[in-house]
């Protein structure tokens, strides 16, 4: 996968998990959509994404640290993605709390593989993303279950 793949990838992932149509979706994945909760509009997600894309580009990974910086990127934000989802019953705190423990986790495992250059460079990028996202769910209203 080259790198402009990969951040179009990454970024697709991250900002628009899912977008089947209600009637290819089985009843679990129905559930699942119904369940997840959008808080960036379109326009914004489309903001995120080009800006995400410019800024994992100058990390400049070779191909074999780009499929484990992937890998392990893909992993967490698929589980950082369900944290604020209906179903999962979490008040705005736990969300950004486990969150927070997930990112930890995930920076551990991104240390192994990135040099300590390339490391600093996904924490600022990474940072900055985070710091919307938390601003977007202090914004938004959570059911309470």
């Amino acid at each position: 996968m080259n790198t402009k793949s990969f951040i179009q990838f990454i970024c697709i992932f991250f900002i628009s998990c899912l977008s089947l149509t209600a009637q290819e979706l089985t009843e679990k994945q129905k559930e699942y959509q119904e369940n997840k909760v959008q808080i960036f509009t379109l326009e914004e997600r489309n903001n995120i994404q080009n800006w995400i894309q410019k800024e994992f580009a100058q990390m400049n990974l070779s191909e074999e640290k780009e499929a484990q910086y992937s890998t392990i990127l893909l992993s967490y934000m698929g589980k950082i993605q369900r944290l604020d989802d209906k179903d999962m019953g979490n008040s705005k705190e736990d969300i950004i709390q486990k969150m927070d423990e997930m990112i930890v986790n995930q920076d551990k495992e991104l240390e192994k593989i990135l040099s300590p250059e390339e490391f600093a460079m996904h924490v600022k990028i990474y940072d900055r993303l985070l710091l919307s996202v938390k601003n977007r769910i202090a914004e938004t209203d959570y059911p309470k279950e």
